[in-house]
């Protein structure tokens, strides 16, 4: 049985609670019913493995795919990816970036896929607000996604950034010039590929040269 929602997880899991809940209560009454002792451990243990799987799947959907194309990526690449996920999470909670820590405290680096460039990051415990977009980290990549869409049109940044943006624009631009170096386009997903906005490489030369901050 395969589930493609958190909705659908909730409701099986549910289910299961509910009768597992009438089994005890059952069992409290009638313990010499060793026929229904072993359904209800038997249940107990099916149970145990849908929250597994649902913990798995919203590790899935919770996957950040940062894809250069035609190239391979170094260890730079990743740092200046995380240095901009740590930039956004922080912004969503109000907190002072720090953008010479070497410490992505909710980003997790995954490795590099074998064949195409493609780099896997994820949240720490991502969890069931990272998937609603409920959460101040998943409000921050999606604000990092929104200033990807602007293009390189520079006013759609700037408005885009705020009042405030400076730091995420500077932030933003030492990213792209990471990209500029390696002479490649980018694409950035989430949530299985459903989520997916990237740049050109003449765009991101575009922004690098035009973006004056």
């Amino acid at each position: 049985m395969t589930f493609n929602t958190l909705e659908s997880f909730d409701k099986e899991l549910s289910d299961m609670e509910k009768t597992l809940k009438e089994m005890e209560e059952y069992l409290i009454d009638h313990p010499e019913k060793q026929g229904t002792q072993g359904n209800y451990e038997t249940l107990k243990y099916v149970y145990n493995i849908f929250k597994n799987d649902k913990k798995r799947f919203i590790e899935n959907i919770s996957e950040i795919d940062l894809k250069l194309l035609k190239v391979n990526s170094d260890n730079m690449t990743v740092t200046e990816f995380s240095k901009l996920i740590d930039y956004f999470n922080k912004t969503q909670k109000n907190t002072p970036s720090i953008l010479n820590s070497q410490k992505h405290d909710e980003l997790l680096f995954k490795g590099i896929s074998k064949g195409s460039c493609i780099i896997k990051f994820n949240f720490q415990n991502p969890t069931e607000e990272d998937v609603l977009r409920t959460s101040t980290r998943k409000k921050g990549l999606l604000k990092l996604f929104n200033l990807i869409n602007c293009g390189d049109n520079i006013e759609k940044l700037k408005n885009e950034a705020g009042l405030n943006g400076t730091e995420a624009l500077i932030t933003y631009k030492k990213f792209l010039e990471e990209i500029v170096k390696h002479e490649t386009d980018f694409t950035l997903s989430t949530e299985k590929g459903t989520l997916k906005t990237g740049l050109t490489l003449q765009q991101c030369k575009n922004i690098c040269e035009n973006l004056n901050i």
